[in-house]
C-alpha cells in the first residue's frame, strides 16, 4: 500500500471516528451540544465548569474532546482551557488541556493543509514576499508562535499549512510549543476565577510572564541588532578595502 492511499485511509478512518464521538454524546447526553453552546457563548465559566464536572470520570474525555475539536474547526479553546484548572486541579487541568490542544491543532494543520496546499502554492510562487515568508517556516519559528499565550492558534496553523514544513516537524514544535502557552492560559484562568483565593499568586505569575516574554523580546531584538552591525561592518571593511585598491601607487 503506497503512502497515498494511507494517507486517503487515516484521513476516512479519522473523519468516522469523530462521527462515532459525536454520536456517542449525543445518545449519552442529548442537550449536551445546546447547553455547552449557551454556556460558552454567554460567557458562564461557572456554569461552564459544573456542567463538564457534572460527567464525573468521563469530564476528562469531554473536556480533552471539546478542546480538541474547537482548535480543529479554528475557533478559541479559551473558556476550556481556563474552567479545567478549576475542574481537574491545576496540574491535572493543564495537562489534559494541552493534550487537546494538541490534538485539535494536529487535526486542524492536516485539514488545512489536505484541502489548501495545492492552491497555496500556486499563490506563493507568484509572490517573492510569500516565498520570503515561508523561507521561515520552521520548528523555531512554529514553535515560537504556538508558545504565545492567547496567540489565536488558527492564524499559527494556517501559516504553518500553507508552508513548507513537514508533518514530523510541526508534530513537534506543536508538542513542546503549546505547553507553556497552556500553562500560562490554565493557571491564570484558574486564579482569576479564584482571585479571592490566589490574588497573591496571580501577581507573581504576571509578573513572571512579562519578565520572561519581556527577556526573549530583548534577545531577538539584541541580535537582530547585533546582526545588523556587523553586517554594516562587513561592509565598510569590503568599501574601504576597494578604495585602497584604486588608489595610485605614487
Amino acid at each position: 500500500m503506497n503512502d497515498k492511499y494511507l494517507g486517503w485511509l487515516l484521513h476516512i478512518g479519522g473523519g468516522l471516528l469523530v462521527i462515532v464521538m459525536f454520536l456517542s454524546i449525543q445518545l449519552m447526553a442529548p442537550d449536551f451540544y445546546s447547553i455547552m453552546w449557551h454556556l460558552t457563548v454567554s460567557g458562564d465559566l461557572d456554569g461552564l465548569a459544573d456542567y463538564i464536572a457534572s460527567f464525573g470520570f468521563y469530564a476528562i474525555g469531554i473536556s480533552i474532546f471539546m478542546i480538541a475539536f474547537v482548535n480543529a474547526i479554528g475557533l478559541p479553546s479559551i473558556p476550556f482551557l481556563t474552567v479545567n484548572g478549576i475542574i481537574f486541579g491545576l496540574i491535572p487541568g493543564i495537562i489534559i488541556s494541552w493534550i487537546g490542544e494538541v490534538i485539535g491543532i494536529e487535526i486542524s494543520f492536516r485539514l488545512t493543509r489536505t484541502l489548501l496546499r495545492k492552491q497555496a502554492q500556486k499563490v506563493i510562487s507568484k509572490s517573492k514576499m510569500l516565498e520570503k515568508l515561508d523561507s521561515y517556516s520552521c520548528i523555531k519559528t512554529v514553535m515560537m508562535g504556538r508558545a504565545i499565550p492567547y496567540a489565536p492558534n488558527v492564524v499559527v496553523t494556517a501559516f504553518s499549512a500553507l508552508s513548507h514544513i513537514s508533518y514530523r516537524d510541526h508534530f513537534i514544535a506543536n508538542f513542546f510549543g503549546k505547553m507553556p502557552a497552556v500553562l500560562v492560559e490554565v493557571w491564570l484562568g484558574h486564579d482569576l476565577l479564584r482571585i479571592q483565593e490566589h490574588w497573591g499568586r496571580l501577581l507573581i505569575l504576571l509578573a513572571l510572564v512579562s519578565i520572561i516574554y519581556g527577556i526573549i523580546w530583548w534577545r531577538k531584538r539584541h541580535i537582530k541588532k547585533t546582526a545588523i552591525i556587523a553586517e554594516c561592518k562587513k561592509e565598510a571593511i569590503a568599501l574601504s578595502k576597494k578604495c585602497i585598491m584604486r588608489q595610485p601607487l605614487f
